[in-house]
């Protein structure tokens, strides 16, 4: 009857050691799982945030460049050079009046 007892209880304390164990196995598995999740999340943070300042970079050169075209010395120099205007100084310029 001892040793029957005796086999029970080591029994259980296996039992309990192998649940224990499988426990603490399926805990640390989640919490692996998780690190690496957040680890990946914080990446993908990185990139999107180095993306962004990218885009402001370029988006500032690309208005500078806007600012620099569209501005009266280009705009004349163009004209005078790509579509052969010229530049007509103010003694040779005409204006008419619309007659109502």
């Amino acid at each position: 009857m001892l040793e029957s007892l005796r086999r029970q209880v080591k029994r259980r304390t296996w039992r309990s050691v192998a649940l224990l164990l499988l426990v603490v196995l399926v805990l640390a598995a989640t919490y692996l799982s998780l690190v690496g999740q957040n680890a990946a999340r914080g990446r993908h943070i990185q990139q999107l945030q180095s993306e962004y300042f990218r885009l402001r970079r370029e988006n500032a050169q690309l208005e500078v460049k806007i600012a620099q075209a569209s501005s009266i010395e280009t705009l004349q120099r163009r004209a005078v050079e790509e579509l052969g205007m010229e530049v007509v100084p103010p003694e040779r310029m005409e204006f008419f009046v619309p007659l109502e």
